[in-house]
């Protein structure tokens, strides 16, 4: 009977464990495991949330007013020193960014926005742009080859980030760069087809000649990269000159030819068809 009496005898359940015992428990806890044990059920979630806002939250730089989180802030004399203090802490981390942004808006030219576009960070760039930041910024690039600096439209065309191109010219971003249609020149330089298509759609039929920098059309330029798609959408839906089709059914061909002057005899399979649609287009074969 007494060792039936002992097996029954249980430790007290979690749900039924005093409010000091639980204090004595989570003091010996790190903050990600008092988190964990706050996943088990409503009283401990309740319990974990009061200790964290009362002990743990509520000591140090944590208790600190928003107005000296600032102050902090504004001494540090570097972006990248804020950046991580912002980082330090979930509940300073909105607070410090948005003085970070505006402050990049005032007095660096939105160049933040440079940073946003390069890394694909779409949600950045949106508050960016919310703030007051300038779209077509060009704080923060160096000239290129061109002679130009680039914009943050022209940098996401560069790298080839889809959702950010879309982002910027829902926000009203200009496909020109002193004139030139940048953004998309980089698009097709990079092989990045789905983009290009993107910066293409809203190209007058007037444009689909307009000379680069590189002194070739932008038909051309799609047929130099092999963009089959591209090549197709520019001959179907924009105004392309026959000496426009000629040129460019010259240079393909011109690329795929040796050293000795001997067309190869296998073509590439995107060569072959950018070739055809040139024809059937009014290109000369001669």
């Amino acid at each position: 009977m007494e060792r039936a009496q002992r097996n029954n005898t249980q430790p007290p359940a979690l749900l039924k464990l005093p409010n000091e015992l639980f204090l004595e428990i989570a003091f010996l806890l790190y903050t990600s495991e008092l988190r964990r044990l706050g996943r088990v059920n409503c009283r401990l979630r309740r319990l974990v949330a009061v200790y964290l806002s009362r002990y743990r939250y509520n000591i140090g730089i944590l208790a600190l007013p928003n107005e000296l989180i600032l102050e902090i802030v504004q001494h540090l004399g570097h972006q990248k020193d804020r950046s991580r203090f912002a980082r330090a802490t979930q509940r300073h981390y909105p607070l410090i960014m948005h003085h970070i942004v505006r402050q990049d808006i005032m007095h660096s030219g939105s160049s933040l926005l440079v940073y946003a576009a390069k890394k694909n960070l779409v949600g950045m760039a949106r508050k960016i742009i919310y703030l007051g930041g300038d779209v077509n910024t060009q704080c923060g690039f160096r000239k290129g080859t061109t002679g130009k600096r680039a914009t943050p439209l022209a940098a996401a065309a560069f790298y080839g980030y889809e959702r950010m191109v879309k982002t910027l010219l829902s926000f009203g971003a200009s496909h020109f760069v002193d004139g030139v249609r940048l953004p998309l020149a980089m698009a097709i330089f990079k092989r990045h087809e789905s983009v290009a298509l993107i910066l293409s759609q809203e190209l007058d039929c007037s444009d689909a000649s307009l000379t680069i920098s590189t002194r070739q059309t932008l038909l051309q330029m799609a047929c130099a990269a092999q963009l089959v798609s591209l090549v197709q959408y520019y001959l179907e839906h924009k105004s392309c000159s026959s000496h426009d089709c000629d040129t460019a059914l010259f240079r393909i061909i011109e690329k795929d030819t040796t050293k000795t002057g001997i067309v190869r005899r296998q073509l590439h399979g995107e060569t072959f068809e950018i070739v055809l649609m040139l024809l059937e287009h009014g290109a000369s074969p001669d």
